[in-house]
């Protein structure tokens, strides 16, 4: 027990380091040897726990992606909110889960593409049996009528975070708005869901 214990905070001792150092310097820009001077770890230690570099992107991404699966779950299981709620409530929690201003905006920046393909893929990857179960409850109570609630998550997640990237699109605040708002219309759309069941999730994010 003991072992795991120290195992796991010397894990996220580097994890914090390394994140740090892609924040300030970017990922590219970062290497295994700054990683290394700045944990004072020598270069075996690091790769007993981890292969490579990528290898501890990735394990940072994944601590982002476990706080918005662990609020995910969290809101499935309730019962006094209706499936529409259920999928707004997470859409919201994806938000909240980010990570600081300062990695958001090296998720957004050219050289560090990779990291960002990674953060989206592996939200959408692991996100969708979630929001499906959601989806599934919502079709057997007759609030949404769709024949693809898998696919349906996945183009929602998709469209989401590609059409909001500003490292892709640069909007105004009014195009952010409209926006925003027709997606929760698509999202609505796309479910079969009754008119009007998204539409408190635009006044929330707004």
């Amino acid at each position: 027990m003991r072992i795991s214990k120290e195992h796991d905070v010397r894990r996220n001792e580097i994890l914090d380091k390394a994140e740090s150092l892609f924040e300030v310097k970017g990922y590219n820009k970062t290497t295994v040897n700054d990683i290394l001077r700045e944990v004072n770890i020598a270069k075996g230690t690091f790769y007993y726990y981890f292969k490579s570099k990528e290898e501890v992107l990735d394990a940072v991404i994944d601590r982002y992606l476990e706080i918005a699966l662990e609020r995910a779950e969290d809101v499935k299981k309730r019962t006094d909110l209706a499936p529409a709620e259920k999928l707004i409530q997470v859409i919201l929690g994806l938000r909240m889960g980010e990570p600081n201003s300062g990695v958001i905006e090296e998720l957004h920046s050219p050289e560090n593409a990779l990291m960002h393909q990674k953060s989206i893929a592996g939200v959408v990857l692991r996100l969708t049996p979630i929001m499906k179960e959601i989806v599934n409850e919502g079709i057997a109570t007759g609030d949404f009528t769709t024949p693809f609630p898998e696919e349906t998550i996945k183009i929602m997640l998709t469209a989401g975070f590609t059409l909001t990237d500003e490292g892709m699109f640069s909007f105004t605040q009014e195009e952010r708005q409209r926006l925003i708002q027709a997606l929760f219309y698509s999202f609505e759309t796309l479910l079969g869901a009754k008119k009007g069941s998204f539409d408190i999730g635009f006044e929330r994010i707004n």
